[in-house]
């Protein structure tokens, strides 16, 4: 069976390198094949600043360590530049070379077996190179996906705002195809601190002090999102991932190792799942949405509440096919690529489903400011 390793983590530096040493010794030392002349490309959730809202530092420090001191060559990467801030004086950076992938070379690639991203791919050097893979994602709530660990994190493989193909394309099954390109060798998911509620709209950090790893990404997602209280069979990724043979996503099937289930269990709050329109004169007609779009409007609705209390116009929210158009009253914003072919009749957020920045259409429909790069996230009607 594919076997997941768990372990507790304190707070402090000592804990996490203590953490990552047991789950190497449960995993009979992964690295032990790595030497000079291997390139490893450790791959953190490290796209944000704000406090707790990226993959534990002193837990990439100890995997990079780890790695060095098999004579391999480490590249700690990220999409954004953040990494650059965030590592670039921290003790990682004695032991890898600290890269964001905005700033690398590019190469044009297929992705054998894709089913969503079915064109070629600029995917950076780095990544189709390595000899050797490790995802470092950290645990997150996602008003999407239910939630994000493991393959998700694949997703910031792609540079700069290239990420937005992704979900135009159709995210989970994009999330597959990008694990199909770059299948995790390791992963040593975070969950020291996790983030729970409307991420990515909005969300709080949570401590939890959970390290969990193994050799297939798909079966760390599952022990781990199992452990945090969900049912992997209501993730779409997962379940696509497990249909394409891509590894196990029922718990049952995986050897867990360390700590067990029951004794680190814990129940992240999740992001909305019910549509809740805050004050009357705010129409949603999401019936016939798929559950990612239903889920994002729920987010929307959540995470807009009080700025839509205090607006005092009228608006109306459709997702999902409508043969007809449902009655539009107020500010109309079309949600999802179903509504391509209705795309005049409102300002249309694109996706499947949409990403949080594209949040700004609903501000704009309000009539509030958006930034430059806000405004390319929403497609406005010529006539309006």
């Amino acid at each position: 069976m594919t076997r997941v390793a768990l372990a507790r983590a304190g707070a402090d530096r000592d804990a996490a390198h203590a953490a990552v040493a047991r789950v190497m010794e449960l995993l009979d030392d992964p690295l032990r094949h790595l030497g000079s002349g291997d390139t490893v490309l450790v791959k953190p959730n490290m796209f944000q600043l704000a406090d707790g809202f990226q993959t534990n530092r002193d837990l990439v420090a100890a995997v990079a360590a780890r790695v060095a001191a098999t004579g391999a060559e480490v590249v700690v990467a990220e999409r954004t530049r953040q990494i650059y801030q965030l590592l670039g004086d921290h003790e990682t950076a004695r032991y890898a070379r600290i890269l964001s992938l905005d700033d690398c070379p590019l190469r044009v690639t297929d992705i054998p077996g894709a089913t969503s991203l079915r064109v070629p791919m600029a995917i950076p050097d780095v990544v189709l190179d390595c000899d050797y893979f490790i995802g470092m994602p950290q645990l997150r709530t996602h008003a999407s996906v239910v939630y994000s660990n493991a393959m998700k994190n694949l997703v910031g493989l792609l540079p700069g705002y290239t990420t937005r193909i992704v979900h135009m394309a159709g995210v989970d099954e994009s999330t597959v195809d990008l694990n199909l390109l770059r299948p995790q060798h390791l992963v040593v998911a975070d969950a020291t601190v996790a983030i729970e509620g409307n991420y990515p709209m909005k969300g709080i950090p949570r401590r939890v002090g959970l390290v969990a790893a193994g050799t297939n990404a798909v079966a760390v997602d599952a022990v781990v999102g199992a452990a945090a209280g969900f049912d992997p069979g209501e993730v779409a990724y997962l379940t696509d991932a497990h249909r394409r043979g891509l590894g196990p996503a029922d718990p049952a099937e995986v050897e867990i190792v360390g700590e067990t289930l029951a004794d680190v269990a814990f129940t992240l709050r999740r992001a909305p799942v019910r549509i809740e329109v805050p004050r009357p004169g705010i129409h949603v007609h999401a019936d016939r949405a798929c559950p990612a779009c239903q889920r994002y409007i729920a987010g929307a609705m959540q995470a807009l509440a009080d700025e839509l209390r205090r607006w005092p116009g009228e608006m109306t929210v459709i997702a999902g096919p409508h043969p007809v158009p449902p009655p539009r009253r107020g500010a109309v914003v079309l949600v999802g690529n179903c509504l391509y072919e209705q795309r005049d009749l409102g300002i249309f957020v694109e996706g499947c489903p949409p990403r949080a920045i594209q949040l700004a259409a609903f501000r704009y429909a309000m009539g509030r400011e958006v930034t430059p790069q806000e405004r390319t996230q929403f497609r406005v009607p010529a006539h309006a």
